[in-house]
């Protein structure tokens, strides 16, 4: 029997763009499916017919979804103050996943109408600064500083990439004084060619669709990474912190059989797409210029697609955090990226 459907959580992708190149990543990294994108973003209006859509569906159902605005980078949307205020006006908790860098310039309306903000912290300023730029450690920590005494949660992300594993066990004392409210270590996304091909031939036989952008996540990693990782996240695990850490396992690790992401949430992309996976875009349901997004969550190819997931046919499923979700909305001590418990 498959998970009841409801909407708990919506993605909104304000914008494609990103001011930083982090190697790792499937945007925007060195092989990112988003240098090579083709196609007009999604316009104010656009946006708008979007969230009215989820008003009428709170109103008929009694489920209002938060809602996490992420990119690319959201804040450098040119419409980012008017969906904020838009989604704040008709009463929608809202989140935000960023990088951090451009904070102050939104900081008073990020303080006030965010009730979680993801901001990534990949290491101390050297390790940091060589994945996303000069600067960028003292810059984003500046604006936490700033986002001090907000209504937000104030959450880090960091990536466990190769260059951190050395310092991962001391980081959270590292980043002490920047008083995050979380931290949550996140696994890299990567896939070897064997998953790749695997995942390519399920969505062609499936759904007929031919998988172009999973590539972005090829990636081999030396032979010793697992290992230093496990002993880096033993090490993490016996030690105590001023504030809670969470590893987000993936695979066979997380804590559900299969993602509950199809079920509980939606994404909409820069372009309107409509997916339930926010890092795998070769797989998409409709798109919110042509169809109601209420309509497309409830179509056809969405309850194809959950049955699939159902079944563990999708290899991406190995190589992603959602499943560790039990709970999606901004429920009081959860983690909607994550329904991981703070511990390991």
């Amino acid at each position: 029997m498959l998970p009841e459907k409801r909407i708990e959580l919506v993605h909104l992708q304000l914008t494609r763009n990103c001011n930083l190149r982090c190697w790792f990543c499937g945007q925007w990294g060195k092989r990112g499916f988003f240098s090579n994108a083709s196609g007009s973003e999604m316009s104010f209006e656009d946006w708008k017919k979007v969230i009215n859509s989820l008003i009428r569906y709170r109103e008929e159902t009694k489920i209002s979804p938060s809602v996490m605005l992420w990119g690319g980078e959201p804040l450098m949307s040119p419409d980012f103050q008017r969906i904020v205020e838009y989604l704040r006006e008709n009463n929608f908790e809202l989140g935000m996943v960023t990088n951090g860098v451009l904070l102050d310039k939104y900081i008073d309306l990020c303080k006030e109408a965010f009730k979680k903000i993801y901001i990534s912290i990949d290491g101390n300023r050297e390790i940091h600064d060589g994945i996303r730029g000069d600067g960028v450690f003292d810059k984003v920590s500046e604006n936490i500083k700033l986002l001090q005494g907000g209504k937000a949660e104030i959450i880090i992300m960091t990536v466990i990439s190769p260059e951190v594993l050395d310092i991962l066990p001391q980081l959270p004392d590292i980043l002490a004084p920047l008083k995050p409210d979380k931290m949550l270590l996140q696994e890299m996304i990567y896939m070897s060619q064997d998953e790749i091909k695997a995942y390519s031939r399920w969505l062609k036989s499936s759904f007929g669709m031919n998988a172009k952008e999973i590539y972005s996540w090829e990636m081999k990693l030396s032979e010793d990474f697992q290992q230093r990782k496990e002993e880096a996240l033993r090490k993490v695990s016996q030690l105590k912190y001023s504030f809670p850490v969470a590893y987000l396992p993936h695979g066979e690790k997380a804590a559900q059989k299969h993602c509950l992401s199809p079920f509980r949430h939606i994404h909409v992309a820069w372009n309107g797409d409509v997916m339930y996976c926010t890092d795998f875009y070769d797989f998409s349901v409709g798109n919110v210029k042509e169809e109601d997004v209420i309509s497309i969550f409830n179509n056809e190819m969405s309850e194809k697609f959950r049955s699939e997931i159902a079944e563990g046919n999708c290899s991406t499923c190995n190589h992603c955090a959602w499943r560790n979700n039990k709970y999606f909305a901004f429920k009081s001590g959860n983690i909607p990226l994550s329904g991981a418990k703070l511990n390991f």
